[in-house]
């Protein structure tokens, strides 16, 4: 495999990869749909996307393709069509191509494949299913979670209350997935994978709708304290590592779990860089992107085992207002958007980061930061 040198990443925000490949001394190039003041620091040139049309000007990355050495696809792009990628460019991809990043993506696909491995998750059924048979209905004990068959970040989830309203929203969105609501904790295993093994890298605790960082919905994604540490843990790494290989996935790749009483339930897999990529990274020391790197060129890392704990804690827009502060770059606030940015309700502002030697250290960190980016927010 030739020498890789120049890596473009593309995705609805790719910071933490844009960052962590340039701390590893690579040459980062990114498109993404926020352009913070830290993504377009650490890479070479910035490409931005359009939110509302997030993967029209996808085509428009080919010719700058062409003058990469790796490519690396990140979350939003997972349905993307790379139809117009050649043969050469899609050798360039660091991790799942995108046919398998959208079979894997797919919720429906997933449930179906989980059932014949015979891994517990939610009974799950499409909008069109339980359209074409009511009575499916019937089989759910209430709340029912809707969520999109495709696509992260849980902002486009929610509840459906009772059968009458589970049987209206599934004739209203037939591509949508319902899916048994589980109780208990919300957490995710890290893995790195060749094309012969995997291991996984760490357990981490995932931050779920929380009012205290002004989430607009109960499924929006807030954040992540790494490592999480629980009686089940052996039996979550046991089980992502088995899908893995069972799916031959490659480069990093996460599994999302709710831990109830009786154990682990597999949510969702995500074919590439998670979210939780900041809090891996300071617990354990790895470099992700270096490490997804030389996964794809067959090379594992030896197990690490965590160093200490660490915080991500993403705050959101209460309503609208405009970023009256210079945040600055190394200040444990990251995702840091440009003074004189307007927000909208519910938009993410920015990040706070926390590390210590206990998770209350190391939540208090990060939550000492959310504070200060709350006050640099004037809001109308």
């Amino acid at each position: 495999m030739q020498e890789i040198r120049k890596i473009l990443a593309i995705g609805y925000s790719v910071r933490h990869i844009v960052c962590s490949g340039w701390r590893a001394g690579y040459e980062m190039y990114a498109a993404d749909a926020f352009g913070d003041v830290d993504t377009r620091s650490c890479a070479k040139r910035f490409f931005p996307l359009n939110p509302l049309q997030l993967h029209a000007q996808l085509e428009d990355l080919g010719e700058i393709l062409k003058e990469m050495d790796g490519l690396i696809v990140a979350s939003g792009f997972e349905s993307a069509d790379f139809g117009f990628l050649t043969e050469e460019d899609t050798k360039k991809i660091l991790g799942n191509v995108p046919s398998k990043m959208k079979e894997i993506s797919n919720k429906a696909w997933l449930s179906a494949r989980l059932d014949d491995l015979d891994i517990p998750h939610p009974l799950t059924y499409t909008g069109r299913e339980i359209a074409a048979d009511e009575a499916k209905a019937k089989h759910f004990e209430y709340p029912v979670v809707a969520k999109p068959s495709l696509g992260g970040g849980g902002t486009a989830n929610s509840f459906c209350s009772n059968e009458k309203e589970l049987i209206r929203r599934a004739h209203q969105l037939p591509d949508f997935v319902y899916q048994e609501y589980i109780t208990g904790e919300h957490a995710s295993v890290s893995l790195l994978s060749s094309d012969r093994k995997t291991i996984s890298v760490s357990a981490n605790e995932q931050l779920i709708g929380l009012d205290s960082l002004c989430a607009s919905g109960p499924f929006v994604y807030c954040g992540n304290i790494s490592p999480f540490v629980t009686k089940f843990s052996a039996r979550m790494r046991e089980i992502a590592e088995f899908l893995a290989e069972e799916l031959r996935l490659l480069g990093s790749n996460g599994v999302d779990f709710v831990i109830a009483d009786d154990g682990p339930y597999v949510i969702e897999v995500n074919p590439r860089f998670q979210g939780s990529l900041d809090t891996v990274e300071l617990s354990t020391g790895l470099n992700l992107v270096d490490a997804q790197v030389n996964a794809v060129r067959g090379d594992l890392p030896e197990r690490v085992e965590p160093r200490r704990y660490a915080a991500k804690a993403i705050t959101f827009a209460k309503r609208e207002g405009t970023v009256i502060e210079e945040f600055e770059k190394g200040s444990g606030i990251v995702d840091i958007p440009e003074k004189g940015r307007i927000l909208k309700p519910g938009e993410p502002i920015a990040t706070g980061i926390g590390i210590g030697k206990s998770r209350e250290r190391a939540c208090a960190e990060a939550m000492q930061r959310v504070a200060r980016i709350q006050a640099g927010v004037r809001y109308r």
